[in-house]
């Protein structure tokens, strides 16, 4: 028997599962109606920044996103377990919104959105990002604005392009939303599924 006793191996402890990605969110009951009101509340406090803040909250709210930072550090403390911080939830609910609507024949709806999400992606990304402008909605996610923008670029083909969306400042037609949306595919890395582009291509002008 040897003087020293072989030190017992320990099991290795397997690492810690990572979080599952956050599911993705369903549609309830008057979510479209929902989406519809806070949607065109915003359009039309278009600026005036205050007007803008109040209805970007009420979008947080619908799409079920962080109301303020004692449900942010919440969410910080369970992101082992979710894998969600919340930000983007009302984004991704607008997305399933969009693919609803457009199911649905709700085509002004999609325009809504549509205009919504151009504006953002274009124009009120960078006050966000800058501090220029503090909300509680934040800029969205590429993913979210991907999935939106592949579906109205087909869907708005079925509307008047002299229709106008309309918002604090006017409003822009669909021909117009259409072809921003059409050059913002065109533009992206990486590239959108080919018959996304074949669609953005066709609408852009020469």
């Amino acid at each position: 028997m040897g003087i020293f006793r072989r030190r017992r191996q320990l099991p290795q402890q397997p690492p810690p599962d990572l979080p599952y990605p956050p599911p993705p969110p369903t549609l309830a009951p008057g979510d479209l109606a929902a989406a519809r009101q806070v949607v065109r509340a915003f359009l039309a406090g278009l600026g005036d920044d205050d007007r803008m803040c109040t209805a970007g909250t009420a979008v947080v709210q619908a799409g079920g996103g962080v109301a303020d930072l004692d449900q942010l550090m919440r969410n910080v403390r369970l992101i082992h377990q979710t894998g969600d911080l919340g930000i983007d939830r009302p984004w991704r609910w607008l997305a399933v919104v969009t693919a609803e609507a457009r199911q649905l024949g709700d085509l002004a709806l999609v325009a809504d959105i549509a205009h919504f999400v151009h504006l953002w992606d274009t124009r009120l990304r960078s006050r966000i990002t800058s501090g220029e402008l503090t909300m509680a909605l934040q800029a969205p996610p590429q993913d979210a604005v991907r999935e939106i923008y592949a579906i109205v670029v087909a869907a708005l083909a079925e509307v008047d392009p002299d229709h106008v969306v309309a918002d604090g400042t006017g409003g822009i037609t669909l021909a117009a939303l259409r072809t921003g949306i059409a050059h913002r595919i065109l533009d992206a890395d990486p590239p959108y599924p080919a018959e996304v582009s074949a669609e953005a291509r066709r609408i852009t002008p020469t």
